[in-house]
Parts: structure tokens; C-alpha cells; sequence
């Protein structure tokens, strides 16, 4: 999973350029993406963009000085939600409890019919 970081730098980048297309960004713009809080550094900025780099969401073609030559090339998906699945199993469940107990119902209302009949006979 991105770190609040990185995906704001990377919405940086792709408000920017277009995927695939080599667009040279200085250090300043890279660092108003950074989220309210964050301390900014050269050094993390470096980081955060060699993690980019690592995962394949851009493509440093080269940094000199304070600029960086930079190419998006796939957006930040986010991984799907695992939740519903688990409340699926439980209304299974629900549903196999309601049906064992009307189960069990039905029998003991036929045996209950069935005793009052060979009591009356």
C-alpha cells in the first residue's frame, strides 16, 4: 500500500504530464505536494521517488541539481475492499440458521401430530 506521500507526489507528477512523456520537474513543485504535516527534505523527496521508481510508477530518466526529469507511467490503483465478502458469509450463515431451526420446527410439530393421532386411535 502507497504512503500519504508518495500518492500525493505522484498526483503531482500526473497533474503534470501524461503518461509515458518525460516532463523535467524541480525540486519546489515536487515539494507542494507534499501533505500538510510533512516535513519536507531533499533527502525524503530522493526516497520517495526511488520508491516510485522501484514499484514502476515512473521512470527517472535523470536529476541534476534540483531538477528531475521524470515520466509517469501507470496511476495508483487501490487494492479492493475485502468487507463485503465477509458479510456475505455471515448472512450465509444467518440464512443456514434460519433454515435449521424451521427444520427442527417442522419435525417436532410432525412428530407432536404424529403422537396425537396414535393417541386418539
Amino acid at each position: 500500500m502507497m504512503d500519504r506521500i508518495c500518492s500525493a507526489v505522484l498526483d503531482k507528477i500526473y497533474s503534470l504530464a501524461s503518461t509515458g512523456r518525460y516532463v523535467v520537474f524541480s525540486e519546489d513543485e515536487l515539494a507542494e505536494a507534499f501533505p500538510e504535516g510533512e516535513n519536507f527534505s531533499d533527502a525524503e523527496l530522493r526516497k520517495k521517488l526511488k520508491e516510485l521508481s522501484a514499484e514502476g510508477y515512473i521512470d527517472i530518466k535523470y536529476s541534476s541539481g534540483d531538477l528531475y526529469c521524470i515520466a509517469p507511467l501507470k496511476k495508483y490503483a487501490q487494492p479492493p475492499e475485502i468487507e463485503p465478502q465477509i458479510e456475505k458469509k455471515q448472512i450465509k450463515t444467518e440464512k443456514s440458521l434460519y433454515v435449521f431451526t424451521a427444520a427442527m420446527a417442522g419435525g417436532a410439530l410432525g412428530s407432536f401430530i404424529v403422537s396425537i393421532i396414535f393417541a386418539l386411535i
